[in-house]
């Protein structure tokens, strides 16, 4: 069903809420280009759509009618203040995201400045990094491979031991002085 067949309906719903001179085929043009421009998915469309069918006014313009089909990225992902303590903790997701945000926010401000500094830096920039990682704009940080200790421990004699054990004491013993 498409944005002439819904207005037909909403006609139907909204009676003489609606007046028919108002929502001709140029408005059907027009509604359909600003909503092809707001890049609407077919999802977005039918969710709209259902939702506007129980409103008690209908929907005056395309943005409002995209609102009630579009759902918030921000929605999907952690609280705000417990991704900023994760992310204060230096405890990263998988996904990079709160990694991405403290760089925003500078690590080093996050690791010595107060929470009343950093927090409002914070607020400022995770849903923006929000939208753009529900986008797939923002990469999955690299994980450094991890190389292994491949040498030989080496056995430490008594004698080594020892020796080194004194110098330590003649050290302390003048540090006494």
């Amino acid at each position: 069903m498409g944005i002439a067949e819904m207005f037909m309906t909403w006609k139907k719903i909204f009676k003489s809420k609606m007046k028919s001179e108002d929502w001709g085929f140029d408005t059907v043009d027009l509604w359909a280009m600003v909503l092809t421009d707001l890049q609407i998915t077919k999802s977005e469309f039918e969710a709209a759509k259902r939702k506007s069918y129980g409103l008690t006014w209908l929907p005056t313009a395309p943005a409002d009618f995209l609102a009630l089909g579009r759902i918030d990225p921000i929605l999907n992902y952690p609280d705000m203040y417990d991704a900023y303590i994760d992310a204060a903790h230096h405890r990263w997701d998988s996904e990079g995201i709160l990694y991405y945000t403290a760089k925003l926010v500078g690590l080093g401000a996050m690791r010595e400045q107060s929470e009343a500094k950093t927090y409002p830096l914070w607020q400022k920039h995770y849903p923006s990094v929000c939208k753009l990682h529900s986008q797939g704009l923002i990469a999955r940080p690299m994980q450094s491979p991890q190389i292994a200790n491949e040498a030989q421990p080496v056995a430490c004699d008594e004698q080594t031991a020892n020796h080194y054990l004194n110098k330590i004491r003649a050290i302390l013993a003048e540090n006494k002085k």
